[in-house]
């Protein structure tokens, strides 16, 4: 627990002195540890080129690594990762990242010159040094034998500076194609024809489809209403499923003119498109009424919030799923650009989920039960 400071000093210029130094302190403690990371890592790929390169398990066996892991941790008593499966994972590390670099060289700017490594100038560096020990871990255990999802799944890793829970959760199942790899930019959409280029190409990027709602937890019979409301509580979710750059505005956002007032389902605002997006929520199946309503709304926006420096409105419609040809089809008629996504995940929980759950009056008196029990026994 963070200690409030007591000092005999109250004079406010002093006590902001102190917290910019406990803030210096901070920072530069955080740029140690990236450091030390970077040490670690470096360490690591150079021990995995060493085995592969040596070819050190064909010359001295299938227990070759088990003998190396001893003897290495006689020769650095108390150094971490030396047991036999760090040393695999130091070699599949080389393995992994030494092929993604010959296949796509693009992508192999690292951050220290090492004789062993790329050293090119490359026009999309991707700094594997700076990715935690633990996320390369998990690119290696479920991307091993994809280096185009491993690339992947590691830049949006330095874009975003996911977590491994984030990054478990956007990698998807182990053996199914479901990850955001998949999901990326798939929305049915009209940005070509209603946007200029590149702007188009960068929002079809943007948006997954399908949404991934698996933290959502709703009763079988859950409406629109329910749905929407789940949404906002967990909108921090919401925004890593939705895509890149959305910022969250509001629900059931107020459009009002001449007296006449409207609301939008979800409003965003995505920085990188530097537009407004409306997001209009179904729990059926794409219709193709649900686009005037959202090009209506799309309209409003456009003349009530949007600035001179920004964008033209973009149009989300999220639906349970939907016919893709059908849904491209409906959208030649439109001039604004719209695109449409499903979503699936929802955790279904039975109507009387709660009803079977015991109240705290129940448990209580199951523990009072229990004790008068003991106490006879």
């Amino acid at each position: 627990m963070k200690q409030t400071m007591t000092s005999a000093i109250t004079d406010p210029d002093y006590k902001q002195w102190v917290s910019d130094i406990e803030k210096r302190f901070k920072k530069q403690q955080l740029k140690a540890a990236i450091h030390v990371n970077s040490d670690k890592l470096e360490f690591y790929w150079s021990l995995g080129r060493d085995i592969c390169e040596r070819e050190f398990e064909s010359k001295y066996g299938s227990s070759a690594i088990q003998i190396l892991s001893k003897d290495l941790r006689v020769a650095l008593p108390g150094v971490a990762g030396l047991t036999p499966g760090s040393l695999y994972y130091c070699k599949r590390f080389y393995k992994l990242y030494s092929q993604i670099f010959k296949k796509f060289p693009q992508a192999g700017e690292i951050s220290k010159p090492l004789h062993s490594v790329p050293t090119e100038t490359q026009t999309m560096p991707l700094n594997i040094f700076s990715i935690p020990w633990g996320h390369h871990k998990v690119i290696i255990d479920y991307l091993e034998d994809a280096p185009e999802k491993a690339i992947f799944y590691a830049s949006k890793i330095l874009e975003n500076c996911w977590s491994r829970a984030t990054l478990l959760n956007m990698i998807g199942d182990k053996g199914k194609n479901n990850g955001l790899y998949e999901r990326q930019g798939k929305a049915v959409n009209n940005f070509p024809q209603t946007m200029p280029h590149p702007t188009g190409d960068l929002a079809r990027e943007l948006i997954n489809d399908p949404l991934n709602f698996s933290f959502l937890k709703l009763k079988e019979s859950f409406d629109e209403e329910n749905l929407k409301n789940a949404l906002v509580q967990h909108v921090n979710q919401l925004l890593m499923s939705l895509g890149s750059g959305f910022a969250y505005m509001g629900r059931e956002y107020l459009l009002s003119v001449a007296g006449k007032e409207q609301f939008t389902d979800l409003l965003f605002y995505n920085t990188k498109l530097h537009a407004y997006v409306v997001v209009e929520v179904k729990i059926t199946e794409f219709e193709s009424s649900y686009l005037g309503q959202l090009s209506g709304y799309m309209s409003l926006v456009n003349h009530i919030l949007k600035s001179d420096l920004d964008r033209p409105t973009i149009g989300l419609l999220i639906c349970r799923n939907k016919n893709n040809l059908f849904a491209q089809y409906c959208l030649e008629g439109y001039n604004q650009p719209i695109a449409i996504t499903a979503y699936e995940g929802i955790q279904i929980l039975p109507n009387n989920f709660n009803e079977k759950l015991p109240s705290i009056n129940e448990l209580e008196e199951e523990i009072r039960n229990l004790k008068s029990a003991t106490y006879r026994v």
